[in-house]
């Protein structure tokens, strides 16, 4: 019985010392590569004056003169965060900016807000 003891006793002491070994640990595996944060698509968009308007698009005409046809759907947002409006608010004639997706000479409005009043060139004072 006593050689019983003794083995049982020196089992736990080799599993104790074991244990607390000074061995080094093996590194842990790599973690997989961090998942990349998917990126907000890059939105594009025309500045200019309003040429035409229908129910679904309009013609947005920049200062050189280009034409852009703007896609309207029901997801446009017209005006600002700060200053909201409807697309009533906008006639022909007025000076925009476009936000939305370009394809070309395509605009797909995601919103349209009045552009913002460029000050004048001052003309130079004569002499």
């Amino acid at each position: 019985m006593r050689a019983s003891l003794l083995i049982g006793a020196l089992a736990v002491a080799v599993v104790a010392v074991a244990g607390c070994s000074n061995a080094p640990v093996a590194p842990q595996a790599p973690s997989a590569a961090p998942t990349p944060v998917p990126r907000k698509k890059v939105e594009q968009g025309v500045r200019g004056q309003i040429t035409a308007e229908t129910a679904t698009s309009w013609t947005v005409t920049t200062a050189k003169g280009k034409a852009f046809t703007v896609t309207i759907s029901p997801q446009t947002v017209f005006g600002t965060k700060a200053a909201p409006a409807t697309a009533a608010q906008l006639p022909v004639g007025t000076a925009v900016r476009v936000t939305g997706q370009r394809a070309g000479a395509t605009v797909t409005a995601t919103r349209i807000a009045p552009a913002k009043a460029q000050a004048a060139p001052t003309p130079a004072p004569t002499t």
